[in-house]
């Protein structure tokens, strides 16, 4: 890989800054598969057409960009919720009287949704069946080396749906899919030809865009819950995975209900952060640290069945 030219470290102003330990969990807590940490315990990663390093200073974060890209430090501000807004979502969410979820929300303080691009997003989750972390960031990361423009210093992007859907069966073997490469091929195939399609989905209600989601080729409830939350920025959407499952039945005496029980349940109980909430339970629950159950790890790690870590 060429040798990376990086500007100088600068303070990067949010309205709430990340422990090392939090800022770990939003970079490498099954949101995004695009972030590697290095021996000196920074972040280098790359989302949409911009490579940046993070780190962690005394609470307040770090940037450091490319030299020569300018939009850097704008698009970091929007990907970390520079404003506060889901500060101000969290607020409103019932850990007042729940204190399963007060105690998970303690654990990472400043936890919060990446606002990622929604095509990053659906092609990441589309990799992500049975799969962890380290094997979808594989993937992903072969298919921007395979398929992807490149960003200077040796780091590439994603690559579109168009190339994605000519890509032949070797390359994608290549990156070593198996058959997530139908999803994906399949997927990129509808959505080649359609430029805006993500902009036309902004526009559509949750409810509306979980369906648009889940008639896409390998979408199912979660793969789409997981899309619309960290892809669309829909923090009422509410992923349901098998580390989920354990959290609800066991913390919130919900044993034996299904998954499409649990997602509504988890709607309703946790409102319109719900997606926010659900971060903070599944981060307490793959650290063994969810008040009300006693987690124990099968010899086989569950999946994260839309895609996120088994750890």
């Amino acid at each position: 890989m060429a040798a990376a030219a990086w500007t100088p470290w600068r303070r990067l102003r949010l309205h709430r800054g990340l422990s090392e330990a939090s800022l770990a969990e939003v970079l490498d807590g099954g949101q995004s598969f695009r972030w590697a940490r290095t021996a000196e315990g920074e972040w280098t990663g790359v989302f949409g057409r911009h490579v940046a390093r993070l780190r962690s200073v005394s609470d307040s974060v770090e940037w450091s960009g490319l030299s020569g890209d300018a939009g850097v430090e704008g698009s970091l501000l929007f990907y970390l919720d520079a404003a506060g807004e889901q500060d101000r979502v969290a607020e409103a969410l019932p850990w007042r009287s729940d204190a399963v979820l007060r105690a998970a929300m303690a654990l990472y303080p400043g936890l919060r949704i990446l606002r990622q691009d929604p095509a990053e997003a659906l092609l990441c989750f589309l990799c992500s069946s049975n799969k962890r972390i380290i094997q979808i960031r594989s993937m992903v990361a072969a298919l921007a080396r395979e398929l992807g423009p490149p960003l200077g210093g040796g780091h590439r992007a994603l690559p579109g749906w168009g190339e994605l859907a000519a890509a032949d069966d070797r390359v994608l073997r290549a990156c070593a899919l198996g058959y997530r490469a139908n999803y994906v091929r399949g997927t990129a195939r509808l959505l080649a030809d359609r430029p805006d399609w993500d902009a036309e989905w902004s526009r559509l209600e949750t409810p509306a865009l979980l369906e648009r989601l889940g008639a896409l080729p390998g979408v199912g409830p979660k793969v789409a819950a997981c899309v619309a939350l960290f892809g669309f920025g829909r923090l009422g959407a509410f992923p349901v995975d098998t580390w989920i499952v354990q959290a609800l039945a066991a913390a919130y005496g919900l044993r034996g209900w299904s998954p499409a029980r649990m997602a509504e349940f988890g709607r309703i109980h946790f409102g319109e952060g719900a997606g926010l909430a659900q971060q903070h339970l599944f981060a307490a629950v793959r650290a063994g640290k969810l008040p009300g159950m006693e987690l124990r790890r099968p010899k086989a790690a569950p999946p994260r069945s839309c895609g996120r870590p088994r750890a």
